[in-house]
């Protein structure tokens, strides 16, 4: 005997149809509840992010950067520091929170140590973002501020170790970033 044989009535079908409606309501709810429990955009969902980089090219990265042509430029990062040469720290950053107004105020620590871990310089305090509207969520952005840098003869060679720490004041977070250089 065949199913069609066994089945008496349409409605038989019924009890299975309001099963797999009912779960089918059950996971859209479910879906909508997760949707619903997720960040408005990728700026909330990963916060602040910041990109330390030591550069010789500083002022050709500030005008490429200020006086876009439509041409992509690179930042190129020093692995071995000449003496003598002024060396750029420049902070990239995506993420941070904007206040009531639509701006951000995350603010930088930039310290570089020479090679026996002493204090080759300082910058506290400084504004990466302050008072300014927020970059569109997922955008990467140049901070204001830089640390200049310049090894001279008689500074030890070794390795040269840069960190950065920003600290988004209205979303209360902190991010760091570290890199290193050579010299020789």
């Amino acid at each position: 005997m065949s199913i069609a044989g066994k089945i008496k009535s349409p409605l038989a079908w019924y009890p299975m149809r309001c099963t797999a409606f009912c779960l089918l309501i059950l996971i859209s709810v479910l879906a909508s509840l997760f949707v619903a429990d997720q960040p408005a955009n990728v700026q909330e969902k990963t916060g602040l992010t910041v990109d330390l980089i030591v550069t010789a090219q500083g002022r050709e990265l500030f005008n490429s950067w200020d006086n876009p042509n439509g041409k992509p430029f690179e930042i190129v990062p020093v692995k071995i520091a000449p003496r003598g040469k002024f060396l750029s720290a420049v902070v990239l950053f995506t993420g941070c929170k904007a206040d009531a107004s639509g701006n951000c105020n995350v603010e930088i620590d930039i310290v570089a140590y020479d090679p026996v871990g002493k204090t080759y310089g300082d910058m506290k305090g400084a504004e990466l973002w302050q008072h300014r509207p927020a970059p569109p969520p997922g955008h990467t952005q140049l901070g204001v501020s830089y640390m200049g840098l310049e090894i001279e003869p008689q500074d030890p060679a070794g390795t040269y170790r840069v960190k950065a720490v920003a600290r988004d004041l209205n979303a209360g977070v902190e991010a760091a970033s570290a890199v290193q250089f050579e010299v020789k």
